[in-house]
């Protein structure tokens, strides 16, 4: 008969954790502005990478986009909100914000977005697009609407593009 030490069993379930990984892939076809996305772990906006871990409360815009003033959380402009996690039922989940009130943000439609999950197992390849403030049907206007898309899957990533 196997056993297994309690610390054996904590090291193991550390070593689990540490493997959890997620991939933050980013694409401007828009001509002006830097791609950029912030989480709830990291308040300082950065470009594409691979996160360690958790990556909760993603929110992803163009920074510097020309004739909009684009801010920090995408305020003032349109974002993509984004969910990564091993952890939890429908645990990766996204969608489009243009929440135009000032107190959820102020958020417009502002350039087209669209993003893909990547990796993932089942959540590969679901997809969303917004290419226009007419054809967004399933973009968050208001805290109560919108439809995000959810999937189970682990490590999964998010490929999100800019015009």
């Amino acid at each position: 008969m196997f056993k297994l030490s309690i610390a054996t069993v904590i090291a193991l379930a550390g070593f689990a954790v540490a493997q959890e990984s997620h991939q933050v892939a980013m694409t401007n076809n828009c001509g002006s502005g830097s791609p950029v996305f912030l989480y709830e772990a990291n308040g300082n906006p950065q470009g594409p990478t691979t996160i360690q871990g958790q990556l909760l409360g993603g929110i992803a815009w163009l920074t510097g986009f020309a004739g909009a003033n684009c801010e920090n959380s995408g305020v003032n402009c349109g974002a993509v909100e984004f969910t990564l996690r091993n952890d939890a039922p429908n645990q990766n989940a996204a969608d489009f914000t243009l929440e135009a009130q000032p107190e959820n943000g102020n958020h417009q439609f502002t350039y087209p977005m669209s993003y893909t999950y990547i990796g993932g197992g089942a959540c590969n390849g679901i997809s969303d697009n917004c290419p226009s403030a007419g054809d967004c049907p399933d973009a968050f206007t208001d805290p109560t609407n919108g439809t995000p898309k959810q999937c189970v899957g682990t490590n999964a990533g998010i490929q999100i593009t800019f015009c």
